[in-house]
């Protein structure tokens, strides 16, 4: 679903994108999390990702880790599909489920590309899109990432991957450890780039992604 917004012409741009066991917070535990940064004009190739995932830290530092590196980004505005209702949303109550203070964004204004298209898409009595739905109105083909013979999934993710993540990391299984982790950063990778480029043709401005339209495929 496409959706035209006013260039407001910022020059440096955030998003975030997490990964979890489980989309209630009550129920699922942070995994990973992915910041990525724009500058107006670069190429996609130019764009700066960070990832930090779970280790012997514990939940509450990855939190306050991934929050860090977002502000301190020295970002205009932050950018996230669905940010609102999950992302930030999901680690705040994460934060108090564990009794710890970690902050939060500091980065405005944000831009949530999801929230924006939800009334547009009951105007037209649709169902509410998917970022990958989104990146095909633009002509992307969205990035896949394969594990262990099928492709993954946000539910798969919180079910397998997640899991076997959090065990290799309890098992103290380095080299399964950083297996797991390759997998991750792949799928993180392709969302947060998939981020930057439907924001950009929201607003009418070329980007050319390097990462979307891509697939790799991992063994389990």
């Amino acid at each position: 679903m496409r959706y035209s917004r006013d260039d407001a012409e910022f020059e440096r741009v955030a998003t975030i994108d997490i990964e979890t066991t489980h989309y209630k917070p009550k129920v699922g535990e942070t995994v990973s999390i992915g910041i990525g940064v724009h500058e107006r004009g670069t190429p996609a190739d130019e764009a700066e990702y960070t990832m930090v995932h779970r280790d012997g830290g514990g939940e509450a530092a990855l939190i306050r880790t991934g929050l860090a590196h977002l502000n301190e980004s020295g970002a205009d505005a932050l950018v996230s599909y669905n940010g609102q209702g999950f992302d930030l949303d999901f680690l705040y109550d994460r934060s108090m489920i564990l009794e710890e203070s970690v902050g939060g964004p500091e980065i405005a204004p944000h831009i949530d590309l999801f929230e924006d298209r939800k009334p547009e898409a009951d105007r037209m009595g649709k169902k509410w899109p998917k970022l990958e739905e989104c990146l095909e109105a633009y002509g992307w083909t969205p990035a896949t990432t394969h594990w262990g013979g099928s492709e993954l999934t946000n539910i798969r993710f919180g079910e397998e991957l997640g899991p076997a993540y959090l065990t290799a990391l309890s098992d103290t299984d380095d080299e399964r450890y950083d297996q797991l982790t390759e997998v991750i950063e792949h799928y993180l990778l392709t969302d947060l780039e998939a981020n930057i480029a439907v924001y950009h043709g929201d607003i009418g401005v070329p980007f050319e992604p390097v990462h979307v339209g891509t697939s790799a495929t991992f063994e389990a």
